[in-house]
């Protein structure tokens, strides 16, 4: 399965996903992938690169760097390592650039992160728009992102009705200390305990 983390916004947190969500899927599921890090930051990157030169284990998984352009010549290759396991794809926050539709035209799968925040909303809508439209079969799931327990999101259950109608909604990841303090190669107890729900809603929903 080729799963893309994407959302025009930026800052939602797609490099803390994929990080997370590759450790789940390899530790907890024994899933075989790989990542391509297409974010301008090359976060999953630099943090998979430490991470290698820290730790004497093998790691994980790999990690490519790819840059947008580079994508279509790739693209074929991609679907071969699809018959051995699963392609997460961490994306940059954009939508104006042709290489960016190819990669969601070829998804299987689209975890958008986002917020309950009038800006965040606004552009996950317009990044789901353009999925469904360059991709009629896409699946899309929603993970809200470093919710805050003690707010009163007003909003919330307009921003749930509309986002409906393109997808469904994963159970809500909550804002911790420990979402920040991830590596490529674990997956500490209290992360685990933020993760486990949504996590386990995406697998069995669209990954087995």
């Amino acid at each position: 399965m080729k799963i893309i983390v994407a959302n025009q916004k930026g800052g939602v947190g797609k490099s803390t996903v994929t990080l997370l969500l590759a450790n789940y899927l390899v530790l907890d599921k024994k899933e075989n992938i790989i990542i391509l890090d297409m974010d301008y930051q090359e976060t999953v990157f630099a943090r998979w690169e430490g991470d290698k030169q820290m730790y004497a284990n093998e790691p994980l998984y790999e990690v490519m760097k790819l840059d947008m352009e580079q994508y279509p010549k790739y693209a074929k290759a991609l679907e071969q390592v699809k018959g051995e396991g699963h392609v997460l794809l961490d994306t940059p926050g954009q939508l104006d650039d042709d290489n960016m539709l190819a990669i969601i035209r070829d998804a299987d799968l689209v975890i958008c992160p986002f917020a309950y925040e009038k800006s965040i909303f606004e552009s996950s809508l317009f990044f789901s728009k353009v999925a469904q439209h360059v991709n009629p079969a896409v699946k899309i799931v929603y993970l809200p992102m470093r919710i805050k327990g003690t707010v009163k999101y007003e909003t919330e259950d307009q921003v749930r009705a509309v986002l409906a109608a393109y997808g469904t909604i994963a159970p809500k990841i909550p804002e911790r200390v420990a979402l920040e303090r991830i590596d490529s190669v674990s997956i500490s107890s209290e992360a685990r305990s933020l993760i486990q729900e949504p996590f386990d809603y995406i697998y069995n929903k669209y990954i087995i």
